[in-house]
């Protein structure tokens, strides 16, 4: 079984809340998912995109990295990760999710798509059913996330993002604090910190919130979160 390596986050105060909200949630799960196995199927998707154009990641389960870089394309690994009794049925479950990564040069798209939802029980099997993203894309385009369950890390980008994230973490990485025209992050329940010159903030509890502007700057950057928390931090990485 190959591991991934995991986006990695600083301590916070808010997370010893949620971890015993998780532990509950174990608890009712039934004995067959407890004793199920995880199993991983990775594989490597690309598509090319120019400077300042957009990539769009559409995805469900799973955390989400996201690296910029000198080269015109976006190259994208997928991890699937499944949970199952035996390596037979996680092949099963691995063929029920698909990657799809369409268009390029000016746009590009990715998403995971999952099957179809049964009306009585839409939210069925979607636990044992994960992707986690390593994305690379050009450091100037613009970037739009939405994600349902799981942490989002992005590193040296100086595009617009525009990021949208139900439940998990969020830490993003502002290579130039100068070229920042606007930082618009809220989180409906969890926590906010920053190490930006001028906008250190270490809080958490209910729509916690980070705010900045300058006229001069270039790059805009909003994010929402439902539950979870924003990490902002700056320069190099």
């Amino acid at each position: 079984m190959k591991v991934i390596d995991r986006v990695k986050f600083r301590p916070r105060a808010l997370h010893f809340i949620l971890y015993t909200l998780s532990f509950f949630c174990l608890l009712l799960l039934s004995p067959a998912s407890v004793r199920a196995d995880e199993f991983t199927h990775t594989s490597r998707h690309a598509a090319r995109l120019f400077s300042y154009g957009m990539l769009i990641v559409d995805t469900r389960m799973g955390d989400v990295r996201i690296e910029g870089w000198d080269e015109p394309r976006v190259e994208v690994e997928a991890e699937k990760t499944v949970r199952a009794g035996s390596e037979r049925k996680a092949e099963h479950l691995f063929d029920l999710i698909r990657i799809d990564l369409a268009g390029q040069d000016k746009e590009v798209r990715l998403r995971t798509i999952y099957p179809g939802r049964s009306l009585r029980r839409p939210f069925r099997g979607e636990s044992k059913l994960s992707v986690n993203f390593r994305i690379k894309m050009p450091y100037d385009a613009d970037l739009t996330l939405k994600c349902v369950d799981g942490d989002v890390r992005v590193t040296g980008l100086v595009g617009r993002e525009q990021l949208r994230v139900n439940y998990g973490d969020v830490e993003i990485n502002v290579p130039d604090v100068y070229r920042l025209r606007s930082l618009d992050a809220h989180t409906w329940i969890g926590y906010v910190q920053s190490d930006l010159h001028g906008l250190p903030q270490d809080s958490a509890g209910l729509r916690q919130k980070l705010l900045f502007q300058n006229s001069q700057g270039r790059q805009d950057i909003l994010v929402r979160v439902r539950m979870g928390g924003v990490f902002v931090f700056g320069g190099p990485e």
